[in-house]
């Protein structure tokens, strides 16, 4: 009966008809509506700002979509819409905005709900080994290519100014999504920069994302320029929390 209840939920199929009693069928429709409602209003919470850009009839016609096809799985509503931006992308192929600014959405609010950092006190800075210390990322970190100027887009729905139109952007280009003590940020990267990260992100010590950076510099004193002021801005944007010196084993 469970199982046929469940169903009933999903599909709107009338097996069940014959468990429930005749007087109580209207309650049926009820949750069969109830079910769809409570998760569409899930999906408009974690997707404010993609159902904005959308307008509504086509966020929801989006999100009914979704809803049909991908039946919660986790234990909490607030897993559910973890790839409603992959749904996005194959509704809105000439569209690439919609799906990554999707994706952006849903990043921003997994940062608020990630694990909290711990960061190193830059006193314990001086004396490492700058060409083998490898660097500690905030466990919230995410990372990925983008190709429209979503960023943009998002920014101005937060703040309720009118968005600039969708354009391509002109050059390689990613976002990274992470929390800040209590906020979540996320900001645009140039491709090197996204690179670097990525490096870092495997293990690449901070001499090795200087010969990284060097690669798509001028010169060697405009790479040692660039990998310095990257460094800096990760440490007070708390994208990097420590620095793991190449001749001790803490951070």
């Amino acid at each position: 009966m469970q199982r046929d209840f469940r169903a009933y939920l999903r599909t709107g199929v009338h097996d069940i008809d014959s468990a429930v009693a005749v007087g109580a069928h209207r309650g049926l429709a009820v949750y069969h509506y109830a079910y769809r409602a409570n998760l569409m209003a899930c999906l408009r919470d974690n997707f404010a700002r993609t159902c904005a850009w959308l307008g509504d009839s086509e966020f929801d016609a989006a999100a009914l979509r979704y809803i049909d096809g991908h039946p919660p799985t986790s234990w909490t509503i607030s897993d559910f819409g973890v790839d409603f931006h992959e749904t996005l992308a194959a509704l809105y192929p000439a569209d690439p905005e919609v799906e990554e600014l999707a994706w952006l959405d849903w990043s921003l609010r997994r940062a608020f709900d990630g694990p909290d950092a711990v960061m190193q006190d830059p006193a314990g800075f001086p004396g490492i080994d700058w060409e083998r210390a490898t660097l500690g990322l905030a466990p919230t970190l995410t990372l990925r290519p983008i190709v429209s100027n979503c960023g943009a887009i998002y920014s101005a729905l937060a703040t309720g100014a009118a968005p600039p139109a969708a354009a391509m952007v002109a050059h390689a280009s990613a976002l990274a999504v992470w929390r800040k003590e209590f906020s979540p940020h996320f900001r645009t990267l140039s491709n090197t920069e996204y690179m670097t990260l990525i490096a870092a992100r495997n293990g690449a010590s901070f001499g090795e994302i200087c010969s990284l950076v060097a690669g798509n510099a001028q010169a060697e004193e405009d790479a040692a320029r660039v990998a310095g002021s990257y460094l800096a801005g990760w440490l007070s944007e708390h994208i990097v929390t420590g620095v793991l010196a190449g001749d001790t084993d803490r951070y």
